[in-house]
């Protein structure tokens, strides 16, 4: 049906509000590459059915409003496809034994074969079988056995044709600077294993990534208005998004370094001295004396306070000596690896002893592992009165654990 435009712009207002109802039709549904093409292809007919009525070739302003409209709506909407329906080429190479992996190869050619996608990705032994790779050389008869069974076992099914994995494409569409030109936003990509059912085991952001394309040769048809408001729109487009990049580095680096109070679980042993320091000790006779399993949870930004379990390992081979307590004290974030700390404890022994504490230390992190070293020195007193056990002593400890 050919629809004519009248100046109060009636026509237009129509064909709009009937496309609209095409493209939010569409949304009822999981978008996927077909409807961005055509989307896109709707909105270049839609803008040459105008210009073809039009004796100067530009759009009026209303028009104008209409066709961004258009474009709205087609950015709005995330669209996916993939290679298990044939929308896109997915590709395995052999298996390499050096680099224990299979290469594999993923394109795609969308928009009346306008854009071509192409990504090189690598799957792993670890990531397929989802499980930790053994270097070779590390490896038990077993273990050896079973690599190998496996390799063979994807090589077999791959090569004959099997379809063993998919990738799944999920991007966005933007209208860029010229007429008829686009700018394809990868959000993710994600290949999936199938087994009993689909699995994702690999996923890919593809945020960082842009490419353009254009759809048509269709001539300029806006007015010098009209181009500097599209320019202005894609300016605070690009701002926008030089800011949201910013903020979530922002964000990773403030989560990695945010001053919290310590919150953390890790296995530490010591040794006890009489002294302060190591200048009397002969590493040769150098003894671990106790074991501890602490946790500790934060209080606002520089306070903590946890509990703390420990074994007497002098006590192996006599009844066995336990001690139970509690600890309190305040850390600083020295940027996102280093962690010092103060902190004061008390703990009862199942010998009739309790033990104060006070002293420092250091948590080293990467990420949520953590290496501890720490120092303390120790009033021992006996709740036996008749023994009349006071002493004190320095303990240097060692351990490792997780943080979070």
């Amino acid at each position: 049906m050919k629809i004519y435009y009248d100046k109060k712009g009636i026509a237009v207002k129509k064909k709009v509000l009937f496309l609209l109802y095409i493209f939010v039709s569409g949304m009822l549904f999981a978008a996927t590459a077909k409807d961005a093409e055509e989307r896109i292809q709707t909105i270049e007919s839609f803008k040459s059915s105008i210009l073809h009525s039009q004796e100067n070739r530009l759009f009026s302003d209303e028009e104008f409003e209409a066709l961004n409209l258009l474009y709205e709506v087609l950015e709005s909407d995330e669209y996916t496809v993939s290679s298990l329906d044939g929308g896109m080429n997915f590709s395995v190479g052999n298996y390499s034994l050096v680099e224990t992996k299979w290469p594999v190869e993923i394109s795609g050619l969308f928009f009346g074969k306008k854009y071509l996608y192409e990504r090189s990705v690598d799957l792993l032994y670890s990531t397929v079988l989802e499980k930790k790779y053994v270097a070779e050389q590390d490896m038990t008869e077993y273990q050896r056995r079973d690599y190998e069974y496996y390799v063979n076992e994807y090589e077999n099914r791959l090569r004959s044709g099997e379809t063993v994995f998919y990738a799944e494409l999920t991007f966005k569409i933007t209208h860029w600077n010229n007429p008829s030109e686009y700018r394809f936003d990868p959000l993710s990509l994600k290949i999936y294993k199938i087994a009993r059912r689909p699995r994702e085991i690999l996923f890919i952001d593809e945020t960082d990534f842009k490419d353009f394309f254009q759809f048509s040769d269709e001539p300029e048809f806006r007015t010098e208005k009209q181009i500097g408001q599209n320019s202005a729109r894609i300016r605070q487009l690009l701002k926008n998004e030089a800011k949201d990049a910013s903020s979530e580095k922002a964000g990773k680096k403030k989560n990695q370094s945010e001053q919290k109070g310590r919150r953390a679980f890790y296995i530490s042993t010591d040794t006890e001295r009489e002294h302060f320091g190591f200048s009397d000790v002969q590493f040769s006779t150098f003894t671990l004396d106790n074991v501890y399993g602490n946790l500790t949870f934060g209080l606002g930004k520089f306070l903590f306070a946890g509990i703390s379990i420990g074994f007497d390992l002098g006590s192996i081979n006599r009844n066995s000596v336990y001690s139970f307590g509690g600890l309190f004290g305040a850390n600083l974030n020295l940027g996102s690896y280093l962690r010092p700390y103060a902190s004061t404890g008390i703990s009862a022994r199942t010998d009739d002893k309790v033990v104060f504490k006070a002293g420092a230390g250091l948590d080293i992190t990467f990420g949520h592992f953590m290496i501890n070293i720490g120092y303390d020195y120790n009033w021992s007193n006996s709740l036996d009165a008749s023994k009349n056990e006071n002493t004190r002593y320095s303990t240097y400890s060692a351990g490792i654990g997780l943080t979070w």
